[in-house]
C-alpha cells in the first residue's frame, strides 16, 4: 500500500516543464525584439553619421585656409570626422561617376576645394545641420553649403517609426508573457494548494510559505534562460540559412555592439526572473487568503 501511495504522490507532483518552457519562450521573445531594436538603432546611427554636410569654397581660397577651418570645426561638440577633398581628388571622383567624353571638357582648376563634415548621431538633426550651414555660409571664403535634408529627415522618421513599432510589439508581448507565466504559476501552485493551506493551519507564516515557492520559480527562470539563448541563436542562424538573400539582416546584426547585446540579454534574464517571482508571489498570496471550502 505504501508503494502505491508513493506512486500516486509522484504522479500528482506538478511538472516543472510547463513553467520552464513558458519562461524560456518569454525570454526568447523579449531577447529577439530587444536585439532587433538595438540593431535598428545602430543602423539609424550609421546612416545618420554617414550623411555629410559638404562645404564648397571659392576659387581664391587655399588648401591651408580650408585645413585651418577644418581644425577649428573639429573642436565643435557635434563634430565626428571630416574629409578634405582637393581639386585632384574631386576630378578623380567626378571621372568615376561621369562619361569620359564629358570629362575632357572639364578643367581641374574649375573644380572648387571642398570639405565633407560628418556629425555625431545625437546632433545629426535637420535643425542642427541647418544652423551650422547658416553659420558656414556667412564665412567669406565659403561659396556654398549643401546637405541632403530630405534624406536625413526620411531616415530619422522611418527609423523612429520602426523603433516605436518594435516598442509597441514588445509591450504587447510583455503583457502576454506575464499572463502566460502567471497562469502557468497558478496551475503549479493550484496542485499544491492543500499543502499550502495545511502549512498555514499549523501556524506557518506567509513569508515562510512563499519564500520556497518563489525560490523554486526563480530556479525555473535560471534554467529557462540558457534554453532561451539557444532558441535565440538558433532563430538567428535559421534566418541566415533559410533566406541567404537577406543580407540586410546580417547588416542590422552587425550594428549591435557586443556590450549592448550582453546588457540586453542580462536585462532579459532579470526581467524573466522578476516576472516568475512576482507571479509566484501573487498566486501564492491568493491561495493563502482563500477559505478552505474554496479550495475544492
Amino acid at each position: 500500500m505504501s508503494e502505491v501511495a508513493e506512486i500516486k504522490t509522484k504522479r500528482r507532483r506538478p511538472s516543472a516543464l510547463p513553467g520552464i518552457i513558458s519562461l524560456a519562450m518569454v525570454m526568447f521573445m523579449l531577447g529577439l525584439l530587444s536585439l532587433t531594436y538595438l540593431g535598428f538603432q545602430g543602423l539609424s546611427k550609421s546612416l545618420v553619421e554617414s550623411s555629410s554636410l559638404d562645404i564648397y569654397f571659392k576659387d581664391s581660397c587655399t588648401a591651408e585656409q580650408v585645413k585651418s577651418l577644418e581644425k577649428e570645426l573639429s573642436r565643435e561638440k557635434w563634430y565626428k570626422t571630416s574629409r578634405f577633398v582637393s581639386r585632384e581628388e574631386g576630378m578623380k571622383e567626378m571621372a568615376e561617376s561621369n562619361d569620359p567624353a564629358f570629362m575632357q571638357y572639364v578643367e581641374i582648376n574649375a573644380l572648387p576645394l571642398s570639405l565633407e563634415l560628418f556629425f555625431k548621431a545625437e546632433y545629426a538633426s535637420a535643425s542642427q545641420l541647418e544652423k551650422v550651414s547658416e553659420r558656414l555660409r556667412q564665412m567669406p571664403e565659403v561659396e556654398s553649403v549643401v546637405y541632403q535634408k530630405n534624406l536625413l529627415e526620411s531616415v530619422n522618421d522611418n527609423v523612429a517609426k520602426i523603433q516605436m513599432t518594435l516598442l509597441g510589439i514588445t509591450c504587447i508581448f510583455v503583457i502576454i508573457a506575464i499572463g502566460l507565466i502567471h497562469n502557468s504559476t497558478r496551475l503549479n501552485i493550484f496542485a499544491n494548494r492543500f499543502i499550502i493551506k495545511s502549512m498555514q493551519l499549523v501556524g506557518a507564516t506567509h513569508g515562510f510559505i512563499i519564500r520556497p515557492i518563489i525560490g523554486k520559480f526563480i530556479l525555473y527562470a535560471l534554467i529557462a534562460f540558457p534554453i532561451s539563448l539557444l532558441m535565440l541563436f538558433g532563430a538567428i542562424r535559421g534566418i541566415h540559412t533559410i533566406w541567404n538573400g537577406l543580407g540586410s539582416m546580417a547588416e542590422i546584426a552587425g550594428f549591435i555592439e557586443p556590450l549592448q547585446a550582453v546588457i540586453c540579454l542580462a536585462a532579459t534574464a532579470v526581467c524573466g526572473i522578476l516576472i516568475a517571482a512576482g507571479s509566484a508571489w501573487f498566486s501564492t498570496r491568493k491561495y493563502l487568503r482563500s477559505k478552505i471550502e474554496n479550495l475544492y
